[in-house]
């Protein structure tokens, strides 16, 4: 398996074919693996962060102004804001507002409760046919040269095959639980069966405890990188040949092994890249700020629209300002997801960067395992007028 080639025809698949882009950005939306960081847990103090004190050890920090909302205070929650105002105001803000303002929370709260269930239910669902018709889109071009549209790519991702990729996530993460469980249990037994003992007992059973949790949390770590190693070629079993779930697994382990050298090589160079995209989708994004402004217009204009309509239908049953909060639900994804359109593509961009990579390896590995025969050729006939001679 040449790397060099195969990094090279992933790179000339990206830019040459433009049906995988729309994939891409869907994958980079549900699954937001590429660019976006996550959550901002225990980092370092900085003026420009709303902090969020859940417990006295974990503390949720996300970007914005300097406010602190506490929830471990003795009162149940304390907001600070930068002018220093007061708990006392902002609870008489808040009582000024309920007196005035008549909310049915009800309605809010199954409205939100059936946006994040279609949501959660269409992000799944979108994920799983998103990735599987960039595999096998790619593994028919790469057979036989023809491009396929993002129409018939949706329909070869509508199939059986993405289910397949669910179940083995589903095994995998319910598997991956399960051991967790288990491991961190067994770290805290000690400490659990010390308790009522002595201190020189319970001090050594904590110290015990501590090793036996830094231990897990390494082996965790090992864990989760032989998973990312070893799923890529099951999720390629799984999407592009005709078998179980089970047997997918168990081939993509048998080739793993047989061709760990080549497979670990390529693995490291994508970390390595995925290393080199963090400070590169930094500079894309100071790149792409005039580009954010132009797209959080049009979020405002579509989700204000999505608002107005969702409103105007609920103020049929329901008035006051309770149908503006419902209209407001439904316009904020809309907003969100405009507003973040530039960088999904970009992102999606790297998605199918990475799946092209290691589709390709893939077609590799199975050439490696299983080489085309070549017909030995047949020996010649001599001629009848030879033969005579």
């Amino acid at each position: 398996m040449n790397i060099n080639t195969i990094l090279h025809k992933a790179w000339q698949m990206l830019w040459h074919y433009r049906a995988l882009w729309l994939f891409g950005a869907i994958l980079t939306l549900v699954g937001a693996t590429t660019v976006f960081p996550g959550t901002w847990f225990d980092r370092e103090n900085n003026d420009q962060w709303i902090k969020i004190k859940l417990s006295e050890y974990t503390t949720l920090r996300i970007p914005g102004a300097d406010v602190t909302i506490d929830f471990t205070a003795p009162e149940g929650v304390r907001i600070t804001t930068p002018d220093r105002t007061s708990w006392r105001e902002l609870r008489d803000l808040m009582d000024l507002l309920d007196r005035e303002v008549s909310i049915n929370l009800w309605p809010v709260l199954i409205e939100f409760a059936m946006i994040l269930a279609c949501l959660l239910l269409l992000g799944v669902f979108a994920r799983y046919v998103a990735e599987t018709a960039v595999i096998r889109m790619v593994d028919e071009t790469a057979q036989t040269g023809r491009r396929l549209s993002v129409w018939e790519g949706l329909r070869r991702g509508i199939s059986i095959r993405a289910g397949r990729l669910f179940m083995l996530d589903l095994a995998v993460g319910v598997l991956a639980a399960v051991a967790i469980i288990i491991m961190f249990g067994l770290a805290l037994a000690p400490s659990l069966l010390a308790i009522g003992s002595h201190n020189a007992v319970l001090i050594t059973a904590g110290v015990g405890t501590v090793g036996l949790i830094i231990l897990g949390f390494y082996l965790w770590l090992a864990a989760s990188a032989v998973l990312s190693l070893v799923m890529q070629p099951i999720r390629r079993l799984c999407v592009l040949e005709d078998q179980s779930l089970l047997a997918a697994i168990r081939q993509g382990f048998s080739m793993v092994i047989n061709h760990l050298k080549e497979v670990g090589l390529l693995w490291l160079v994508w970390m390595g890249i995925r290393l080199l995209w963090l400070p590169i989708s930094g500079l894309i994004a100071i790149f792409l700020a005039p580009v954010l402004l132009l797209t959080m217009l049009a979020g405002v204009a579509l989700g204000g629209v999505s608002t107005v309509l969702v409103a105007a239908i609920s103020s049929l049953f329901i008035g006051g300002i309770t149908a503006w909060i419902m209209g407001a639900l439904a316009g904020l994804p809309v907003f969100i997801v405009m507003l973040a359109s530039p960088m999904l593509f970009i992102s999606g961009l790297v998605e199918v960067y990475k799946s092209s990579l290691w589709t390709l390896a893939y077609r590799d590995l199975i050439t490696m395992e299983c080489p085309v025969q070549v017909p030995a050729s047949k020996p010649r006939l001599a001629s009848a007028q030879g033969a005579a001679d």
